[in-house]
Formats: structure tokens, C-alpha cells, sequence
């Protein structure tokens, strides 16, 4: 597997980063430990978690499961949302970074965290408080690299001059969801990304398994009563983006097959090729979807097979800009 560097940092990341939240929900322990221990033999060296994640027992699971291999790994981890029932246990405060860092330290049995996102903006949220208390847990020891997830491209620009103005440990990468039909990302945070040599990791790559294909049999939404085995129980979503883009469902299943490849392949190679894009966070509950998300990373997709892949979503990256994050239309108030 190639590794690719994290953005202006040296260390080195591989293109495929083991998504975790399944961990201790749809997954259980022993199967969530089979599944790192081969994706770490697979040479997958970044794994993603949060401490919100099935709460607090996705970190403690994925503890146990990097016991002996922990060097061998690139962990990230987030805080910022919600955690407890106090008016402290949520946000983007000095008081509640530090406390949650420290939590996250105990579930994970590890003394550090290498790469750690500030989870998402909220109103009023003071920079240079954040951005300062990041910066003392990198000079503590106990983070390594800061990093953002789904800023607007304003304010991961404004963040980075605020770090440099302050000299604070610059943010080395940040995370958004990224796909075949949610592109709004192309509009404005690529470039950003680019430009500043921000790294980028994306999650959502198969659009809640639109993209697979495996909802392209179900039942029309509203046609009786939910099929747990082709729907989400709680998130129509999906179904949503299969009527409105079956047509170009079954355009990517022929292309795929036209290459001996299936739709998985196509849609994880389509991000994998993005000049912009470090690495594609891929989350599975069972290790047979880890043996089959991970065929996608080795074909190596040319300019032109993107851009054929590309035109079969007739996808309007300004449309879904606003879709994919209806609180960046007032993102302005995010900022003190």
C-alpha cells in the first residue's frame, strides 16, 4: 500500500483509514478486533474514532484491539459534541477539550493521540481559545497533530492564520464527507485544501451505501413497511439518493463491471484519485466488508477514467454545497 503525507506534516498515512464507529454497536468486541488486527495487516496505518462514538465504547474497544501494535498505528480522534448531560460536556471550550482529551487517553490506552479534530464548529466558538488549548496538549505530549472536521473553507483558512498569528501548532488536515453525489466540497474546500497543503480525509464515501448499489432493489420509500436488510431503520437517506440518482446508480454498476470491478471499487477509487485527498475513511461492521472495501485502493484511476466516472452523476457541486451542510449558509455566526 502507498502511504501519502498528512498534509504539511511528515508523518505518513495510508490511503485507506479504518473507520470505527460501528465498534461496540453493530459490531462487537471480538469482531471489532479481528477487523483491526487485519486491517493492520492489510498495511492499513490510520484509524479514525470519536469520543461520541457508541458512547465512549467505541474508544475503549479499539484500546484493546491496538494493544501490542499501538506504534504501528496513525490514531485520530475528535471531541466537540455532545458527551454528558452538563452544560460543560459539550463544545468547543478550554474546560471541555482538556477534560475529553484526557478521557479519550483513558479509554484508548495509549498516551497520546496523533491526529485530533476539533469534531464541528459552533456559534461563538473563540479561536484562538481552542486553537491556544490545542496547542498546549501538542507541548504536553498528548496530542500530536490539531486538526478540523467540517469547516466551512472560511473558517479552516481563518483558523490557520489564527494559529500562525498566535504561533500555534498549525492544523494539519480536516474531514468532511465527500462522494459521487455529494460533492459541494469540490466548490470550495478542495482548492483550500490544496492551496494551503491542508491534508484532507473523507468519510461518507459510499453516500450510507447508496453507492454500493444495495438499495437499488428496495422498495420505493413509502410502498409498506421498512426492510432492515436494504434500509437503515432510522435514515432514509439513502433510499432518497437511489431514486433520485438510479439511473446513474446503474450507469456505475456497468462501468464497474466493464472493468471487472464492482460499484464499491469505483466509488472508493473515484475519492482515492482526488489530487486534494489524503485518505478515505471507510467504516465496516464486519470483516468481510473490510476484505471487500479494500480491493477499491488498488486501482489507481487515470485523469480520463475520473472524469468518465465523474459524468455519470450529474451532480451540482454548488447545489449540494449547500445540501451537504445546511448551517454553512449561516456560517458567518460561527465565528466570535
Amino acid at each position: 500500500m502507498d502511504y501519502i503525507k498528512l498534509g504539511k506534516s511528515n508523518v505518513k498515512v495510508s490511503p485507506f483509514c479504518l473507520g470505527t464507529m460501528m465498534f461496540g454497536g453493530k459490531t462487537d468486541t471480538a469482531e471489532s478486533i479481528a477487523i483491526s488486527r487485519a486491517a493492520i495487516d492489510a498495511g492499513v496505518n490510520f484509524f479514525d474514532t470519536a469520543d461520541i462514538y457508541a458512547g465512549g465504547a467505541t474508544e475503549t474497544i479499539l484500546g484493546q484491539a491496538l494493544q501490542g501494535v499501538r506504534d504501528r498505528v496513525v490514531l485520530a480522534s475528535k471531541a466537540g459534541m455532545t458527551v454528558g448531560p452538563g452544560p460543560n460536556d459539550t463544545g468547543i471550550s478550554r474546560f471541555h477539550f482538556v477534560r475529553a482529551v484526557e478521557a479519550s487517553l483513558r479509554r484508548l490506552r495509549t498516551d497520546r493521540i496523533d491526529v485530533y479534530y476539533i469534531h464541528w464548529p459552533v456559534n461563538d466558538m473563540n479561536l484562538d481559545e481552542v486553537l491556544r488549548t490545542l496547542d498546549d496538549l501538542v507541548k504536553q505530549g498528548k496530542i500530536l497533530y490539531p486538526a478540523f472536521s467540517n469547516f466551512p473553507a472560511w473558517l479552516a483558512t481563518r483558523s490557520q492564520w489564527v494559529a500562525e498569528v498566535g504561533g500555534y501548532a498549525p492544523l494539519v488536515c480536516g474531514q468532511y464527507p465527500y462522494n459521487l453525489i455529494e460533492r459541494g466540497i469540490d466548490v470550495e474546500v478542495l482548492p483550500m485544501a490544496k492551496a494551503l497543503g491542508v491534508g484532507i480525509t473523507i468519510y461518507r464515501p459510499l453516500c450510507i451505501g447508496a453507492l454500493t448499489g444495495k438499495y437499488l432493489d428496495a422498495a420505493p420509500l413509502g410502498s409498506g413497511p421498512k426492510d432492515l436488510t436494504t434500509r437503515s431503520a432510522t435514515d432514509e437517506r439513502p433510499q432518497r439518493w437511489t431514486e433520485k440518482y438510479r439511473q446513474s446508480l446503474l450507469d456505475l454498476r456497468r462501468y464497474a463491471q466493464a472493468h471487472n470491478r464492482t460499484m464499491t471499487d469505483a466509488a472508493n477509487a473515484w475519492i482515492a484519485s482526488h489530487p486534494a485527498v489524503t485518505s478515505v475513511i471507510v467504516g465496516v461492521s464486519t470483516l468481510a466488508q473490510l476484505q471487500e472495501n479494500l480491493k477499491g485502493f488498488d486501482w489507481k484511476l487515470s485523469l480520463e477514467q475520473r472524469a468518465e466516472i465523474s459524468a455519470l452523476f450529474p451532480t451540482d457541486p454548488w447545489e449540494e454545497a449547500g445540501n451537504t451542510f445546511p448551517a454553512w449558509r449561516r456560517s458567518y455566526d460561527i465565528l466570535r
